[in-house]
């Protein structure tokens, strides 16, 4: 076969590349050539089995041929098989493009058929080689076995198959408050099969209240549903910056002779969820004022000035309450409010101003800046009259260890890739790096606290699971049926949170394994393996945090390839990441989530993020995945009859469903 790096579409002969038979003197000596490039495949899975024989062995039996399957993958993606797959398709020969499930028993059948045919032929060393063939074919996998495997492991993780689809719907648990058991009707009615639990937010009373509602609408209702709970793993954030006075304000429109003509919507958050992204500070309530505050309700207060202000609640849910103030008010650091209902006094809370260091560093393309590792405030940068930086800005990291491995050269990422900065020099104690800013989303950009830091080119040594995530297994292993694992990159993490389990006594809790990192994704098959030596193993495409690591224009590829190694080792994939969120938020779908909702069909699982309008996106969902599944099947095209596929007038009845439902 030609190697990876001389094979390609342009190497090939015009009359090949335009699809006309190839220019060959013997056809038989090209079926020849075909059907030894086939033994060669055959030689090179069979010799990386042999060398991952250990690996494989640890396995369990039952999972054992799913392990083999994944290595003979991945020896089969070594080689560019392009050219080949042109000559298999041109003699009417599968082209091995829809063999992840089962790639020996897939070669060894395309193999047997071109012996076959050169048998035919006289070829008396093909007809020998045709019983070996049969032999080891008939020991194979077959894709009917490999589909039995993925839909297996799929119930095991995920519960009982849907009703009315195969791909399951998780759906992430809103606040506590918001979660009661008649959220969790709702979104049984619209579709839910998975719920999951987010542990970087609230804690274990919040959790239990919500696996309690659960509980109670499954029994209500009948339905069965899983709880997955998302170990929130290594936050690696910018730290703490220096600045002026918190001040929260607002200003409602007025008219030409100062009368308020529009309200002013003011946005209260829950001190627990408050989201990093924003601009200047915002009102912030404590977790258990938070729960005091009912729609309809007036939160009294005086302002900075001492005027006296009111805040009308125009709706709660989630992690935030929304107000209409008709008077500008100002609110320095924080103010003692009232709160009346129906007139009459029904307690007290205090509104504060989130990030009481209120300050952020002004970032420009060009500009210098220093990451340091010690724990100090951040500061903004000194400009001269031209705005040219004199001292560069200073940020920390919230996790230093993050940095031991962070070289000149490297690209450090701000705020989900907003800002992208390269390393330039670093101190000899290794504490401060200075970095360049190199692109920026907006003109003038503002480093805040809080806002995450990627470092898609550094090696990371930090564990996975921190001393917080133990924490939180303790009550997962007693309350949930999977546990994902966040910023995974290597077996250790894996094999570590195993043993872990096995210390809490559940050994059995299924296991799923986030890919979120450029190193998480280049170790994926090593993960795999590792993740099948116990029971119930999945596989979640954070698709938003590796599209900041490895580029926008690289998460496609990326993706295809992460089904493709899942599909490989039988192991369910969970496509996640603002699938319909333009829905689940504001009632209303843009047409690219709709196309991405429908490709999501190539997954076992799609995950929905919270909002006002979810159990609207969760329905829609349904809907699509329902249509979809009769279009595709995995990598597959399924040919159901189309009403389109007809030269008949088009029939002028009212609307029909252009398919048929499965049961």
């Amino acid at each position: 076969m030609r190697s990876a790096s001389r094979s390609s579409v342009k190497d090939l002969p015009r009359d090949e590349i335009q699809g006309a038979p190839p220019r060959v003197k013997d056809p038989r000596a090209s079926l020849v050539g075909v059907a030894r490039d086939l033994m060669r495949l055959e030689e090179s899975l069979r010799g990386l089995e042999k060398e991952m024989r250990a690996a494989i062995e640890r396995v369990p039996p039952e999972r054992r041929e799913s392990a083999r399957n994944l290595v003979h993958y991945v020896a089969l993606r070594q080689h560019d098989l392009r050219d080949l797959q042109l000559r298999l398709s041109q003699r009417g020969l599968s082209s091995l493009s829809h063999s992840e499930s089962c790639v020996m028993g897939s070669l060894l059948a395309v193999a047997e058929r071109a012996h076959e045919s050169l048998a035919l032929r006289g070829d008396e060393s093909a007809r020998r080689e045709l019983s070996r063939l049969g032999r080891k074919r008939a020991s194979a996998m077959s894709w009917e076995t490999a589909k039995a495997r993925l839909h297996q492991h799929t119930r095991d993780l995920f519960g009982p198959r849907p009703d009315e689809r195969h791909i399951y719907i998780m759906v992430t648990a809103p606040s506590a408050k918001e979660a009661d058991r008649a959220w969790m009707t709702k979104m049984f009615g619209a579709g839910m099969n998975v719920l999951r639990i987010n542990c970087a937010h609230e804690g274990e009373s919040e959790w239990a209240r919500v696996v309690e509602a659960l509980g109670q609408a499954r029994s209500e209702s009948g339905k069965e549903c899983r709880v997955l709970m998302d170990l929130a793993g290594p936050k690696i954030r910018t730290g703490a910056i220096a600045g002026g006075r918190p001040v929260a304000t607002w200003k409602p429109a007025r008219d030409d002779i100062g009368r308020a003509t529009t309200p002013v919507r003011v946005v209260v958050h829950r001190a627990s969820a408050l989201p990093a992204e924003g601009a200047g500070p915002r009102l912030v309530v404590r977790d258990r004022d938070f729960a005091k505050v009912r729609t309809g309700d007036e939160l009294r207060f005086r302002d900075a000035r001492g005027k006296k202000r009111t805040l009308a609640v125009e709706a709660t849910g989630g992690d935030e309450l929304v107000a209409l103030a008709t008077e500008r008010a100002y609110v320095l650091a924080r103010a003692r409010a009232r709160i009346h209902r129906a007139g009459r006094a029904r307690g007290a809370l205090t509104l504060e101003v989130s990030d009481e260091e209120g300050g952020a560093i002004d970032v420009k393309v060009g500009d210098p800046l220093v990451l340091t590792r010690r724990r100090v405030k951040g500061k903004p940068p000194r400009r001269d009259g031209e705005g040219t930086v004199e001292r560069p800005g200073v940020v920390a990291c919230t996790l230093p260890a993050a940095l031991d491995h962070l070289d000149v050269g490297h690209r450090v990422l701000f705020d989900d890739g907003c800002i992208v900065a390269v390393v330039e020099r670093i101190d000899e104690k290794r504490e401060d790096f200075l970095v360049r800013v190199v692109r920026t989303q907006k003109r003038n950009a503002k480093l805040r606290a809080e806002m995450g830091i990627n470092l898609p080119d550094t090696r990371m040594t930090v564990p996975s699971l921190t001393n917080d995530d133990r924490r939180a297994l303790a009550f997962v292993a007693k309350h949930a049926n999977a546990v994902s694992l966040s910023f995974v990159r290597a077996p250790e993490d894996v094999r570590s949170l195993h043993q872990d389990l096995a210390r809490l006594g559940r050994p059995d809790l299924g296991v799923v394994l986030k890919i979120e990192t450029r190193e998480g994704f280049e170790s994926l098959p090593r993960l795999l393996l590792e993740g099948l030596r116990r029971p119930a193993l999945g596989v979640m495409i954070a698709r938003g945090d590796l599209a900041v690591e490895v580029g926008f224009e690289r998460l496609a590829e990326l993706q295809e390839e992460i089904l493709w190694l899942c599909e490989a080792s039988h192991v369910p994939a969970i496509w996640a990441t603002q699938v319909l969120d333009t829905l689940a938020r504001t009632g209303v779908p843009s047409r690219a989530e709709v196309t991405d909702a429908a490709a999501s069909v190539a997954a076992e699982c799609v995950m929905l993020n919270k909002g006002p309008f979810v159990d609207e996106a969760v329905a829609a969902l349904s809907d699509i995945l329902h249509r979809m599944e009769e279009h595709r099947y995995k990598k597959r095209s399924l040919y159901r009859k189309l009403e389109v596929s007809t030269f008949a007038p088009a029939a002028t009845a009212g609307p029909r469903d252009h398919g048929t439902r499965r049961g």
